[in-house]
């Protein structure tokens, strides 16, 4: 036969020990609080990601916007230059016919016109007198004449170096067949008026590159950009040969900008429209401010409202230990009119059983009992003393 020693069972460990009913009433509204806070935060990302996608796409929609306005107005240009180029005495060079033509194109926006022959020889050249006419080449004469309906040249430079106009050529039919190239050159800043019909944001920049990467047109510091190569990541999208694409770069005043970029169709131009990095990110720190102060705010109220109601239930509680320690000692239960309802019914209770189970002192056998106690309290500490 054999016994067994059994070893005394630990007591249960508890977790919230020791916890006065103030801190169990936070950890009760911390553990409502989190759970929400967390969903709301979720929310709040999923919302500040999407506004940052709009912008992006917005981004995107202004460089085709630009893209698409840049082939419009060089269509309605040449649609202009193919008209007049049908005229029997322009291409007879007509002095009269000429100066008219000369007139209607600067109010197209042409800065000169020039008509030259099959052999790339320039014929008549509006105004005369003026800046020296672009050479043949440089207006792509023997591309036009070589069957192409339309040339669009890169930016040109002037004799002293600057920025010059570029050049629109189209051919001069007769009868069907090319006779001859008209070609107007127009000035860069022709296109500035383009960034605000693309509708680009103020804190944004767009720029215009022709198909070397030298900028014909900028949103910002134009008199100083224009006519300069664009930065490297942009001249790799040109020559590149995609119709479109995203990159990043700094500026040339130290921003983080994130591009966009879209490939004009008729003249092989690259507009790009650049969005500062801070304001793709703003949604995603507007957001987070927003949701600390709301949660710092919740917090607050939240410890507030249980330091209130833990005050009113410890004082409660506080009530009900008194009226036992009464109970106890044989005293009146006196029962506060203003204590919460669930520990009321508790010490009215209390209340009751002290009615049933002793009668009530009096105040003289009180008075008694204080006295004997104090009396026996004497005689104690005498019999220490001695």
């Amino acid at each position: 036969m054999t016994t067994g020693t059994s070893l005394p069972s630990r007591p249960a460990r508890r977790v919230f020990v020791d916890l006065s009913i103030r801190a169990y009433l936070v950890l009760l509204i911390a553990a409502v609080l989190v759970p929400m806070l967390v969903l709301a935060g979720v929310l709040a990302w999923h919302y500040a990601d999407a506004e940052r996608r709009i912008i992006e796409a917005q981004r995107v929609d202004v460089a085709n916007n630009l893209g698409h306005l840049i082939d419009r107005d060089i269509e309605s240009m040449a649609g202009f230059l193919s008209g007049v180029a049908l005229s029997p005495r322009l291409q007879a060079a007509d002095p009269e016919i000429v100066r008219r033509v000369a007139s209607l194109g600067h109010q197209r926006g042409f800065e000169s016109l020039g008509l030259f022959d099959r052999n790339g020889t320039l014929l008549v050249s509006m105004p005369g007198g003026g800046v020296p006419f672009a050479a043949a080449d440089a207006v792509g004469v023997g591309i036009v004449l070589a069957g192409q309906p339309m040339f669009v040249s890169n930016l040109q430079r002037a004799a002293d170096g600057k920025a010059g106009p570029y050049y629109i050529s189209v051919p001069i039919l007769r009868d069907g067949e090319p006779i001859g190239v008209l070609s107007g050159g127009v000035s860069v800043r022709h296109l500035q008026k383009l960034f605000g019909e693309a509708g680009l944001r103020e804190s944004w920049r767009a720029g215009i590159v022709d198909r070397q990467g030298t900028i014909l047109a900028s949103s910002r510091d134009a008199e100083t950009l224009i006519g300069v190569r664009a930065q490297d990541p942009l001249v790799v999208a040109v020559h590149s040969g995609r119709a479109n694409g995203l990159f990043d770069l700094v500026s040339r005043d130290g921003v983080r900008m994130s591009n966009s970029f879209q490939r004009s169709t008729i003249s092989g131009w690259t507009a790009a429209v650049a969005v500062p990095a801070a304001v793709i990110e703003e949604p995603f720190r507007n957001t987070a401010l927003v949701l600390g102060m709301a949660a710092l705010l919740l917090t607050l109220i939240g410890l507030l409202q249980a330091v209130v109601v833990a005050s009113a239930i410890a004082g409660a509680v506080r009530q009900l230990g008194a009226a036992v320690v009464a109970f106890a000692s044989r005293r009146e239960v006196i029962l506060p009119r203003w204590t919460m309802r669930e520990l009321r019914d508790v010490l009215r209770v209390v209340e009751s059983t002290a009615a049933m189970g002793w009668p009530k002192v009096g105040k003289d056998e009180r008075d008694r009992d204080e006295r004997d106690r104090g009396g026996r309290d004497r005689d104690g500490r005498d019999r220490d003393g001695r």
